[in-house]
């Protein structure tokens, strides 16, 4: 481990298997279904959790985990949780990353949030936030993407519910009242996080006007081994990727 990276306690990626199936990445017939090739040769199909396009993630023939087989009706027996990009294993499940927040949040990852009690989905007004931490409302945002240098870019494909929910932070944060948004890139190579402006122009515009509103921007980066998230360490968000 590094120097400010920090142990997390096992939190599994698999809910019906005991260990990740291994298998390889065949194609995408669409947003949420993956074809893969099992150990033995034999193609199945698997729920891909992820809305994104996990550009240089995803790629024919890159090895994938699975949990399962799930028992019917499920129409998908197993589900992707992770992909194997070069030596960096990656997850491939956006809500795992709301599964290690809280964890991240007991073992001090986010000084900058109060300590008291965690909510998840809260509801305020016609939005539904993922946390209040304390008194501070926190957005957590998994980030799948690596450009150059290192840098995880958020998102990696246009999110008009997340640029709604950034604007929404940045008028609350002007009406006084505390908010946070925790980009968590579920892979362990990158060094920093910033906007993917090229990707979704209006996010990034959105998240400049809620950290001129006093949004806290956190990062984070997990490290990833076969069962799950191993470690942790904190990196800088900018507004700027370059």
């Amino acid at each position: 481990m590094t120097a400010g990276e920090v142990r997390l306690p096992r939190i599994p990626w698999t809910r019906v298997a005991p260990e990740p199936l291994a298998a390889r990445f065949v194609e995408r017939p669409n947003r949420f279904t993956a074809v893969v090739e099992m150990a033995d040769g034999v193609p199945a199909r698997a729920h891909l959790p992820n809305p994104g396009r996990l550009t240089g993630t995803l790629e024919p023939g890159c090895e994938v985990l699975l949990d399962g087989p799930y028992p019917p009706p499920r129409s998908l027996p197993y589900t992707v949780v992770a992909a194997r990009e070069g030596r960096t294993l990656v997850c491939t499940v956006t809500t795992y990353a709301n599964r290690l927040f809280p964890a991240l949040r007991r073992l001090g990852m986010f000084p900058e949030l109060p300590a008291g009690d965690l909510a998840a989905e809260v509801v305020h007004g016609p939005s539904r936030f993922d946390f209040r931490a304390g008194g501070v409302l926190v957005e957590v945002k998994s980030v799948t993407l690596r450009g150059s240098g290192g840098w995880g870019l958020f998102p990696d494909a246009v999110t008009a519910r997340g640029a709604r929910h950034v604007r929404e932070l940045a008028e609350l944060a002007r009406r006084g009242r505390p908010a946070a948004i925790v980009f968590m890139a579920q892979r362990g190579d990158v060094r920093r996080i910033a906007p993917a402006k090229e990707i979704d122009p209006a996010f990034a515009a959105a998240l400049a006007e809620a950290a001129r509103a006093g949004v806290a921007l956190l990062g984070c980066a997990v490290r990833m081994r076969r069962r799950g998230a191993v470690s942790a360490r904190r990196v800088p968000v900018d507004l700027d990727y370059e």
